[in-house]
Order: C-alpha cells, then sequence, then structure tokens
C-alpha cells in the first residue's frame, strides 16, 4: 500500500523518517492507553465493587459490554464519519475516548461509570477502524506490516504493563487513581498527536460498491471477517479464565499464575513483530501459519495442562500466535479491502470484538464443566475458521491495488 501524500499546518510535505517514527510512537502510545483502559475493570473489579457497592458480576459485565458495544457502533460509526479528513477524526476520537476514561474515574455510582465505559467504547470502535489505515500511511513502500504491527507492539504492552501496572497503581491510589493516570497519559498522547502526527488527505468518497455494505463484496473480504469472528470466538473462550485454568487444573500457585500471564504478555512482542514483518512478504501463507500455531497451542494446552513445564510452553506459543494473529488478520484485511480501508476495518473491528464478547459468554456458559476442557472447546470454532481463511488464498494472489 503506497503511502499518500502527508500534510501539516503548513501544506503539503514530504514526512522525514524522523517524522514517520514519531507519529508511529503517538499511534502505539495511544494504542496502549485504549487496551488498558478497555481491560482495566478486570484487574480493579473487587475495590470497583466494594467502592459502589455492586457486585462483581455487574462490574465484570462492564467488559463483556464494552465488547459488545465496539462489535456494535464500529461499523455504522466509522461510515457516518467517512468524509472527516483523518487527523481530525482521529483527534476526535481520541478526545471522546480521553472524555470517557475521566467520567469513568469520577463516577459516584455504576450507572455513571456505565455511561463512562459506554463513550469508550464507541470511540474504540472508530479508534481501531482507522489506526491500522493511518499506520500503514505513514510507511514506506511495502512496508505495511510491519508499521502495523509497530502499532500494534502497543496492545502487547498494555496486556504486559499497562493492566498490571493499573492493578497495582489501584491497589496504592485507589481504582479511581489508575483511571486518572490513564487518562493523563492518554492526554498527553492526544496533545503529542496534534503536533507530531502527520496529516492524511480527505480520501475521495467511495463508490457505492465499496461503501459500507459494498466493501463486505469485496473479494475475500467478508470470509477475513468471517475467520476473524470465529478465531476471536475461540480465544477468547479460554482466555477468559486464563486465571483460573492454570490454578485449578496445574497447581499453579496464585504467584506462579501470575507468573505464567506475563510470559503470555512477554511473548506477545516477538509474535506482533514476527507477524509484521512476515505479513509483508507471504500474507496468506503467514496468516495460515499464525492460526495453525494458535490451534496447536490450544491442543498442547488442553493436552499437558496438568504437566506444568509443557504448560508453561504451550502458553508460550499461544502468546505468540495469538499477538500475531491481529497483525496478520488487520494487514489481510487491508490488502482484500484497499479500495475502501476504512470500511473494511471497521467490519474487521466488529467482528473481532463481537468475538470477545461471544467468547466471553461463551466460557461462562462452559463454566459448569472442569476447566481444563475449554481448549478443546475453543477449537470448535478455530478450526474452522483455518478452513475459512484457507478459501480467501485467490483472493490474496489478485488483491486490490495497494
Amino acid at each position: 500500500m503506497s503511502a499518500p501524500l502527508l500534510t501539516d499546518r503548513a501544506g503539503p510535505l514530504l514526512t522525514s523518517p524522523r517524522r514517520r517514527r514519531a507519529g508511529l510512537l503517538v499511534l502505539a502510545t495511544t494504542t496502549f492507553v485504549v487496551v488498558t483502559t478497555e481491560l482495566l475493570p478486570v484487574g480493579l473489579l473487587t475495590p470497583i465493587s466494594d467502592d459502589l457497592g455492586v457486585e462483581r458480576s455487574r462490574v465484570g459485565l462492564l467488559v463483556t459490554v464494552y465488547a459488545f458495544t465496539v462489535g456494535l457502533t464500529a461499523a455504522p460509526l466509522t461510515h457516518w464519519a467517512a468524509g472527516w479528513p483523518r487527523k481530525r477524526l482521529y483527534m476526535t476520537v481520541s478526545a471522546v475516548f480521553s472524555l470517557g476514561t475521566m467520567l469513568s474515574a469520577v463516577a459516584a455510582s455504576y450507572p455513571l461509570l456505565a455511561i463512562g465505559r459506554f463513550l469508550c467504547g464507541t470511540a474504540h470502535g472508530v479508534f481501531w477502524s482507522i489506526v491500522a489505515g493511518y499506520a500503514a500511511a505513514l510507511a514506506p513502500p511495502g512496508r505495511s506490516g510491519r508499521t502495523t504491527a509497530a502499532v500494534f507492539a502497543g496492545n502487547s504492552a498494555a496486556l504486559v504493563l499497562g493492566v498490571p501496572l493499573g492493578t497495582v497503581l489501584g491497589g496504592v491510589a485507589g481504582w479511581r487513581g489508575a483511571f486518572c493516570a490513564v487518562a493523563a497519559l492518554g492526554l498527553g498522547a492526544l496533545a503529542a498527536a496534534q503536533w507530531l502526527l502527520p496529516g492524511i488527505p480527505r480520501r475521495p468518497a467511495p463508490p457505492q460498491s465499496t461503501g459500507l455494505g459494498g466493501a463486505l463484496r469485496l473479494p475475500g473480504l467478508r470470509r477475513m471477517v468471517t475467520a476473524t469472528a470465529l478465531l476471536v470466538l475461540g480465544h477468547f473462550t479460554v482466555y477468559t479464565y486464563v486465571t483460573p485454568l492454570p490454578h485449578e487444573a496445574a497447581a499453579f500457585s496464585e504467584g506462579a499464575t501470575g507468573m505464567l500471564l506475563a510470559v503470555y504478555g512477554l511473548a506477545g512482542f516477538p509474535g506482533t513483530w514476527l507477524g509484521g514483518v512476515l505479513a509483508d512478504r507471504r500474507p496468506h501463507t503467514v496468516l495460515l501459519g499464525t492460526i495453525t500455531l494458535l490451534a496447536g497451542s490450544l491442543v498442547l494446552l488442553g493436552a499437558s495442562i496438568r504437566v506444568q513445564p509443557l504448560a508453561v510452553a504451550a502458553v508460550a506459543l499461544w502468546g505468540v500466535a495469538f499477538a500475531a494473529l491481529p497483525v496478520t488478520l488487520q494487514s489481510g484485511v487491508l490488502r482484500l479491502g484497499a479500495t475502501a480501508p476504512d470500511a473494511a476495518s471497521s467490519w474487521y473491528v466488529s467482528a473481532f470484538n463481537l468475538g470477545i464478547g461471544g467468547g466471553a459468554l461463551a466460557g461462562g456458559l462452559l463454566s459448569t464443566f472442569p476447566v481444563e476442557v475449554l481448549p478443546w472447546m475453543a477449537l470448535i470454532s478455530v478450526v474452522p475458521a483455518a478452513a475459512v481463511a484457507w478459501t480467501t488464498r485467490a483472493a490474496f494472489t489478485h488483491p486490490q491495488s495497494l
């Protein structure tokens, strides 16, 4: 995907490598903030529950409702804002997200907290619909996968650092202090974006055939969206119970379970990097390889969960695979939907987040079974996803012009 001419206040310019790197850093930082904010209630469930006087299950429900909010609003809101200049839309979405985070921090009741989370959810969907395209626009020709990986590194950093640090900060300064800290970082990234993020010229209005509905008729895109929903559904069926799984099935102590989660998160960094580098070369082959690695890690986890060394290896492979998956999927979506990248990305974001919410619900419904069966249950959707992804080979071979 060739990068469009970038602009700033002084008019068109050829952006220097330093300016490009600064822009990618801003995008990655905002990604870190968005993912950390999304998952903060998981680590702060007890203090929020105690402070607001609500059951823990209602606080946990905020994550599921958040995911469904993103899934249901990403496509229509991105379509509604399709004519906005990219930088203005990015700044607006980031501002709304910061507003929702600050409202969450000062919420005196559960309904106000839910409203703050709803605002964040609506902004979240549009953000993810445009951020990969923005990163690709900053990329030199033929390196869009690598720049996408650089931005998605903020996601891995949020899992490894953001959520654990937010949990620790919540124990020291209260859950409101944790939300305030994330909001402050988001506002700092917003200010930096105003000065460091190059503008991208307004896209011409896409033809009707490549609008919100027409994008799904682009060769291979509907199947990519379907595969995304199935893969994320399978992953989150297990990930929802990632803490009790090693603790109950493999007798990991609470401290060892925390270290195991750190292994999962740290494995995401090389997974993200490898996914981005390889996706530029053999996108379809790398996509299938990533799905195969995900399925293999789930099989190993299910077969060896009671053998601690093998369980650690399985979790590490799982972390590599799932971190690489969004990069390879998003790169594929941008390739197949190059004539309507924002619309294509919005469908991808919707599918991804509906998969999160569906996986969380599926994990809950399966909670009556022994926890060690969850990796096997996840394969019920991961294996068909591999078959669906396989059928997109022809579309990858003859993609839309990049």
